[in-house]
């Protein structure tokens, strides 16, 4: 998407800086999608440069939320509350659960929360509201939650990609508020990535992530499953993406020998 000239009549102007790169929008990018700006293009692009896998790695953690939403789905969830959901396009949950499933997306920046607005007006039963994932709290108790789940609390929850962007205490807060508000037989499904020694690379992508304001947040497999909380692990476990999408480990080889991050995995948790 080029730039959006912004009418007197539109509210884009004032809701956030489009000069600076969102990581969200660089996500949406090398994902093939139109709904970014040129600043998070040249900041993708040098992502890319600096570690070629990286529209890969972003292939597999949108390929890991269908996996999930498909077996949630075939579970019986036709309710999904999702968290950093960034622009709802490229095949997110509304394209690729059941026709009648209802669907609430966050997302913590504003410019992508009038964007995906803006993209799902036409849904009758899917709404986009702004929140940051480290605090469920602020749109749980939201008219719009109402709205669309009723009183149903038996629901999918989507922390995919953000895990990484969360330190420890946002993100057991987050599970821990999201557990006490779920009903019994809820499902969450998260991806994170387990760190091991990092390369200079890897520094280098983190001090980006940084200047950006948005850090990248560097534990293992083990710290995250110390802060789930109640959330109990169902099976299969946590595996590497590709073990999810039956696909050969080529990727996550590439990331392990220039990033020295053991592997990018996902698991489905169940209150």
């Amino acid at each position: 998407m080029e730039e959006r000239e912004v009418d007197e009549h539109s509210d884009l102007s004032g809701i956030a800086d489009a000069s600076k790169p969102n990581a969200g929008r660089i996500y949406d990018y090398l994902l093939g999608g139109d709904h970014n700006f040129q600043v998070d293009r040249l900041a993708a692009k040098q992502l890319e440069s600096l570690a070629p896998f990286f529209p890969k790695i972003m292939r597999l953690l949108r390929w890991f939320l269908g996996e999930a939403v498909r077996r949630l789905s075939a579970d019986g969830f036709t309710s999904f509350l999702d968290f950093a959901s960034g622009l709802p396009t490229m095949d997110h949950i509304h394209l690729t659960a059941g026709p009648n499933t209802k669907v609430i997306y966050s997302d913590i920046d504003p410019v992508t929360v009038a964007y995906g607005q803006e993209i799902v007006k036409d849904l009758p039963n899917v709404r986009y509201l702004q929140c940051d994932a480290g605090s469920p709290e602020t749109i749980l108790s939201s008219a719009s939650v109402d709205e669309i789940f009723g009183r149903e609390r038996k629901v999918a929850i989507g922390l995919n990609a953000i895990a990484f962007f969360l330190p420890d205490d946002s993100l057991e807060h987050a599970l821990s508020v999201l557990y006490d508000w779920a009903a019994p037989g809820s499902k969450l499904f998260i991806s994170d990535a387990d760190h091991g020694k990092e390369t200079e690379i890897a520094a280098t992508v983190h001090k980006l992530y940084e200047s950006m304001g948005q850090p990248l947040i560097a534990r293992s497999k083990a710290g995250l499953e110390k802060i789930i909380g109640n959330w109990k692990v169902t099976k299969p476990g946590f595996q590497q993406l590709e073990d999810w999408l039956d696909l050969p480990a080529s990727v996550e080889n590439e990331v392990r020998s220039v990033f020295g991050i053991s592997n990018f995995y996902g698991g489905i948790l169940e209150k």
